[in-house]
């Protein structure tokens, strides 16, 4: 018996049937891609200033891998540019010959740490420059170029290289006072701006100079009678 008009045949049931599921199909995945956020994009730079997570921070360079023998600058930053995912840039560096080796396996974090101090130590500062970029300048100009305001905790500095700044409000002990007592510690030039009329010191200088003028402001403060 032939189909009348208003039947259809298996067949074409069968098609209309799936035609259905597939439009249902497309339907819902649109409808969860509407209703769920994306998820957040994972981070692709970082820095010396990388708080580690919460959880156990994962060992990317066991001993040894960072092995520099005599390298000139250009080959360090190369691998700075590699590690933090960051563009390099710089102008007319020194050119020393960098021998640096981890002798301990080491974060990504770490190791930027470990390549911002082996630098320092040639007279050459890696400052940070927005999300995606860091310079490399000679140390007598680096705080000059705008170095990022960290405002960890004295103790969750890291004790590197690292070139940051940093404001004090200071309490009870004026600026222009202390410059003298905190003076042994810095390394680069005009690393102390006192401001007196707001009670505010700036200190643009390597991390590991900076905790150590935290920890003895912290001293002076506590100790100074109002």
């Amino acid at each position: 018996m032939k189909a009348t008009n208003n039947q259809l045949s298996p067949a074409r049931a069968s098609g209309r049937l799936t035609r259905l599921l597939l439009v249902g199909l497309l339907v819902a995945v649109l409808a969860g891609c509407c209703t769920h956020p994306p998820a957040a994009a994972q981070k692709k730079t970082f820095s010396s200033f990388d708080m580690p997570p919460h959880r156990t921070p994962q060992t990317e360079f066991a001993s040894g891998v960072i092995n520099l023998q005599n390298a000139d600058p250009d080959q360090v930053l190369v691998l700075y540019q590699e590690i933090s995912g960051r563009t390099v840039i710089c102008g007319t560096l020194p050119r020393p010959l960098i021998t640096v080796r981890n002798q301990t396996p080491l974060t990504r974090v770490q190791a930027l740490q470990l390549l911002d101090t082996a630098l320092s130590q040639h007279g050459i500062a890696m400052v940070l420059s927005g999300d995606t970029a860091v310079k490399a300048v000679p140390e007598a100009r680096a705080a000059s170029e705008g170095p990022p305001e960290i405002t960890l905790p004295w103790q969750a500095l890291p004790d590197s290289g690292s070139f940051m700044t940093r404001t004090v409000q200071l309490k009870k002990v004026r600026p222009s006072e202390v410059v003298p007592v905190l003076a042994p510690f810095m390394k680069t030039p005009n690393a102390l701006l006192p401001i007196d009329a707001n009670h505010q010191l700036i200190i643009r200088d390597y991390s590991s100079n900076v905790r150590r003028m935290l920890e003895m402001l912290q001293e002076l403060e506590k100790d100074t009678k109002p």
